[in-house]
């Protein structure tokens, strides 16, 4: 609050303020009227107070000046006696245009206040509104936990009675086993009982499958059902926040159009009081200019000693008079200005806050459909998956029991012709088809296993990426893309091409023997041979081959070890035509020599040397010394792999898209991020540069932080990168010590 503010504040409230002569404030106000605040301000501006008080009695007093000077030429000339009329009218018209003033700025004051008023309110309606849709969202999520719970619980008491069924299975047949090997006799009837057994025991498994695909229709049901109503309630909550947007608006623009009217009278008041203060002052120099030519004929009749004295009077009367019009003149320039400045400052910071606002609410929002949508992509996509493994469950198992009933009427045909020969290869084969049927159980299991631990760890990963990227509006997060499902020609085929990639700044040495080879061969080898199945013995599991990679050849071998650094790029380029893992071995080592030229064609090598490059390059980091990390970072810049990176974030294809992110925070990662800095203050792409900025605020990098407090001062960027840019500055300085240590 400055000293004029203040003074008319306490006039307004009736309060009367003086000046002693020993430079000291005279307050007389009415009880209660002077509080804590104002005794602070009062004390605070002191100085000003007293100046503009001396001011005001400076100006009180320059009529009577003027009055005694026109009193003093009347005894010789009655003519001078006017100029002492029009001092009490412009005291009126000076105190009418400051009292106007005065109930300008009080008006101006109040609908600040209510402004902020209806904007608190407007704020706080918001807030509820939040509060009331984060509270439902809780809500869902604890029923769709309760449903995945059941549906878990359903799943393992299916587990429970295949495996209960499967056990009566086995002791059904030792039993019938054993009534073989005693009596031939009683053969054909065995036969029949495990006849008529299957057949209700597949019966059973019928009744129980329908029932679980009752189940599984019921639940997703009540899925879609949810969903349902969560749109819903998404789209009402939308169009409220629409109208409340625009009532926000219209009650801002209305505001700005009383401010603008209210600016605009006290411009035309100043302009008014300006132009009567010009009159004057050309009033004030003719009637001075009249005076001094009526003193000096007087004085040229008189004495010219006298005259002399009398000029030298008026000259210094007019000197102080000018001086306090100019200094009144400049010091309410200079207020209008302050207040002026103070209202454009008001009024760019007030729309600098919308517009953060505003973004931040679209950019929470953007997030919010996106997690939903990912969510349901990702319900939708495992709920098929489960189906589909479920169906080459039931065939492959429907085979096995058809083959494992061939061999058996195979076997018992053979043992009719000798009862000796009969017992040993009934008894061999029995065990080897025991034992095969336990080992493809075992390793269904663990495929079951494994297929659950990494839904898991994606939906993890899903969430935590979410949490992450909340209060932004960009559609990139550290997510594996969705997995086809491979066209397999057999229902037991594995799928050899999904690779998890695991970040590498997170394993230790001790984990380094569980990384896989780059694979360079199927494993169609693993499938029954048609030969087999005509064969008196038919193997019930598959040795071990060595696997062989392919040599180098020698000239390849020469030129890797030439002295020409041009040679050895040329030779590196060659290598992923080569494959295997001697080939990466020897990619990964040229990220140690000395020149540019052959660590760039590495990193192009090793970006060619398999489909899945993310998992190329991470293990490669992985296994490498911070040295050759940095190397490696490097080197995706140098090479071009960085720039056609960022040209496909915004590309069409998914796994594109997804293969350029995690190639950049892989560099990233490895302390590359010129790159990236780049990007964010040249590229021609909005989209690209938004991009960048949430992958550089998730890769938690040191330099990082730094380099957008740098780019948040500089006035090139765009409005909609900088707010982009300030928004990841307080997600990573407001990040906890555990968040920070995780990334």
């Amino acid at each position: 609050m400055t000293a004029h503010e203040l003074l008319s504040q306490l006039r307004a409230r009736g309060v009367q303020v003086k000046t002693s002569g020993d430079n000291r404030l005279v307050i007389d106000a009415p009880r209660g009227t002077v509080n804590e605040e104002l005794r602070s301000a009062l004390s605070a501006n002191k100085a000003e107070l007293l100046q503009i008080l001396g001011q005001e009695n400076t100006e009180a007093k320059a009529p009577a000046i003027a009055e005694t000077l026109a009193a003093q030429p009347k005894s010789s000339s009655p003519v001078a006696a006017p100029p002492a009329i029009p001092s009490h009218a412009d005291d009126q018209i000076a105190a009418s245009t400051a009292e106007e003033i005065r109930q300008l700025q009080t008006e101006l004051t109040r609908l600040r206040i209510d402004e902020e008023g209806r904007r608190a309110e407007v704020e706080a309606a918001r807030l509820a509104a939040e509060n009331a849709l984060r509270v439902e969202q809780e809500k869902w999520r604890q029923q769709e936990e309760e449903i995945a719970r059941q549906r878990a619980e359903h799943e393992r008491r299916r587990i429970e009675a295949e495996t209960r069924a499967r056990a009566e299975e086995d002791q059904r047949r030792r039993i019938a086993n054993e009534e073989i090997a005693r009596a031939q006799a009683v053969l054909e009837a065995l036969r029949a009982s495990e006849e008529k057994r299957r057949h209700e025991a597949e019966e059973r498994f019928r009744v129980g499958q329908q029932a679980h695909e009752a189940q599984l229709a019921s639940l997703r049901q009540t899925e879609e059902e949810q969903a349902r109503r969560r749109a819903e309630e998404e789209r009402h909550y939308l169009e409220l926040e629409a109208r409340k947007r625009a009532q926000e608006d219209e009650l801002r623009r209305r505001a700005e159009t009383r401010f603008r009217a209210v600016e605009e009278e006290i411009e035309r008041v100043t302009a008014r009081e300006q132009a009567r203060l010009r009159v004057e002052q050309e009033a004030q120099l003719l009637v001075e200019e009249a005076g001094r030519r009526r003193t000096e004929e007087e004085a040229r009749r008189k004495a010219e000693g006298q005259a002399r004295r009398r000029a030298e009077e008026e000259a210094r009367l007019r000197a102080e008079i000018e001086v306090q019009v100019r200094a009144e003149s400049a010091e309410r320039r200079r207020a209008e200005e302050e207040t002026r400045s103070r209202a454009e400052e008001e009024a760019r910071r007030r729309a600098e806050e919308e517009a953060q606002r505003l973004a931040a609410e679209r950019a929470r929002r953007l997030a919010e459909e996106e997690t939903q949508r990912r969510a349901a992509e990702e319900a939708s996509r495992q709920a098929e998956a489960a189906a589909l493994l479920k169906a080459k469950e039931d065939e492959q198992r429907h085979a096995q029991e058809q083959a494992r009933l061939k061999a058996e009427q195979d076997e018992r045909d053979r043992l009719e012709a000798t009862a000796r020969e009969r017992a040993e290869l009934e008894a061999r084969i029995r065990a080897e088809i025991e034992a095969k049927i336990r080992a493809e159980e075992e390793d269904k299991r663990r495929e079951e296993d494994a297929e659950r631990r990494r839904a898991e760890h994606e939906r993890m990963v899903a969430e935590e990426a979410g949490k992450a990227g909340g209060k932004s509006d960009f559609a990139f997060e550290i997510e594996r893309p969705e997995i086809e499902e491979p066209a397999a020609t057999t229902a037991d085929a594995p799928d050899t091409k999904v690779t998890e990639v695991v970040e590498w700044f997170e394993v230790g040495l001790e984990n380094r023997a569980k990384t896989a080879p780059v694979p360079d061969r199927s494993q169609d080898h693993f499938r029954t041979l048609p030969d087999e199945d005509h064969s008196e013995f038919r193997a019930v599991s598959v040795p071990e081959e060595a696997t062989q990679s392919p040599e180098l050849s020698r000239d390849l071998e020469n030129d890797l070890r030439s002295a020409n650094a041009t040679a050895r790029a040329a030779a590196v380029a060659e290598l992923p035509k080569v494959g295997g893992e001697e080939a990466y071995h020897r990619i990964t080592a040229a990220f140690d020599d000395q020149s540019a030229e052959v660590r760039s064609s590495a990193a192009r090598a090793l970006f060619d040397l398999q489909d899945d490059c993310a998992a190329a390059f991470t293990r490669a980091l992985r296994e490498a010394s911070p040295q050759r990390r940095r190397a490696i970072g490097a080197a995706i810049g140098s090479s071009g792999l960085a720039n056609e990176a960022i040209r496909n974030l915004t590309g069409e294809s998914r796994d594109q898209t997804y293969d350029a992110f995690s190639l950049l925070f892989l560099m990233s990662k490895a302390g590359e991020v010129k790159p990236l800095m780049r990007a964010i203050e040249e590229h021609p792409n909005t989209e690209v540069r938004l991009a960048v900025v949430k992958l550089l605020a998730l890769s938690g990098q040191p330099e990082v932080l730094a380099a957008f407090r740098r780019m948040a001062v500089r006035g090139s960027l765009p409005a909609e990168v900088r707010s982009a840019v300030m928004e990841a500055i307080y997600q990573i300085t407001s990040q906890s010590p555990a968040e920070a240590g995780s990334m």
